[in-house]
């Protein structure tokens, strides 16, 4: 057989042993997955893209499900599900994006990736939404609330979110909380707080403050009214002042609802009102009022009775006291000569006594 035969054979046979070699090996390089998909956390509203990176895919396609929707959202570059904020893109090379924009709380949970191999592959990884607290005023305290001075209240703040918000409770005024009457808290942790036997110092305004660790943190005003009747205090019953001069009479009143309040003198139930005769100023802090009336100018019919009156809807409280009439005080009459007669007297005195002391020293002494 001539030889270049022989070579052209030889030729054939190294190029079907290549071929079949190829052939081996490609059927070998099936798809796989060559990196995990992370799990993300991330917050509401944000974007994310999840990643699927497959190896050797050739003509396979990659599908994306939603396993807790029970859904397909995407087969290869086409979106299935006709949700508009998902979308696929692909880097050219390995790797699959699912790209979600304003990520909402539903789409939390297992996401998988398929790949259409027989049999199948597919890895999952999991997308967890975390939402900053949200307080639900349907399930909470309205934000004022009023309770009768003695009784017991409850206090209601719930809260949403992911992860489950924490609730504590502190007062708007620094204050302590009076959980009961024999202890104050600085803040009460819990979704109700309880408050026994209220009193008129437990009035004000309570923050409830929901926090799970994603910003921000949200707070609930609730304003609670302690409700009671007006009490009242008399500082001075009795107070003293001569003719012609002003004088000022006051007590101190405490009442909720907001009472309504007048000076009467004598027996008369009539209101006094300011003018030229009286002035009257009251200075309210909160449930507290300080009630002042100036009489001026004193004369023989102004002495007497005078009451203050404060009255709500629960009930009514009043005081007296009484002024009378005291002398001047007694006033020496000024020297005409002013500074320069009080020096003279003064001199005078400082003489006199150098005279005194001068005869003590000559006066004789007695024998014994």
């Amino acid at each position: 057989m001539p030889c270049h035969r022989v070579a052209w054979i030889a030729y054939l046979a190294a190029a079907v042993a290549i071929v079949s070699q190829m052939s081996s090996v490609l059927s070998v390089l099936e798809p796989e997955f060559a990196e995990p998909i992370p799990n993300v956390t991330i917050p509401v509203g944000r974007d994310v893209s999840l990643p699927c990176v497959v190896s050797n895919l050739g003509n396979y396609k990659v599908a994306w499900i939603h396993i807790d929707r029970k859904m397909i959202l995407a087969v290869h570059k086409h979106v299935i599900a006709r949700i508009p904020r998902f979308s696929m893109a692909h880097d050219g090379q390995k790797t699959w994006l699912l790209n979600i924009n304003g990520v909402r709380a539903s789409d939390k949970g297992i996401y998988m990736c398929q790949v259409n191999t027989d049999p199948m592959i597919s890895q999952i990884g999991y997308l967890q939404v975390v939402v900053p607290p949200n307080i639900v005023d349907d399930e909470s305290s309205t934000s004022t609330v009023a309770v009768r001075e003695g009784l017991n209240i409850s206090l209601t703040c719930k809260a949403k979110g992911n992860p489950e918000p924490r609730i504590v409770w502190k007062r708007e005024n620094g204050f302590n909380i009076t959980v009961d009457r024999r202890k104050k808290v600085e803040k009460q942790h819990g979704n109700v707080l309880n408050l026994t036997k209220v009193s008129r110092d437990d009035m004000g305004s309570y923050l409830c403050i929901a926090s799970n660790g994603i910003p921000p943190s949200v707070s609930k005003r609730i304003v609670l009214d302690i409700e009671f009747s007006p009490t009242l205090v008399v500082p001075n019953q009795l107070v003293g002042a001569p003719l012609g001069t002003d004088v000022t009479i006051d007590c101190l009143t405490e009442a909720y609802p907001r009472s309504i309040s007048f000076w009467s003198f004598q027996e008369s139930r009539n209101m006094i009102f300011s003018g030229s005769k009286y002035h009257l100023v009251v200075n309210e802090v909160g449930y507290k009022a300080h009630m002042k009336l100036t009489i001026r100018s004193l004369s023989p019919e102004d002495y007497g009775n005078y009451k203050c009156v404060t009255k709500n809807s629960l009930g009514e409280a009043e005081g007296s006291m009484r002024i009378y009439e005291i002398p001047r005080p007694y006033q020496s009459p000024k020297s005409t000569s002013g500074l320069l007669n009080g020096v003279a007297h003064t001199d005078l005195n400082k003489k006199h006594l150098f005279l005194l002391l001068f005869a003590y020293i000559l006066m004789p002494w007695p024998f014994t």
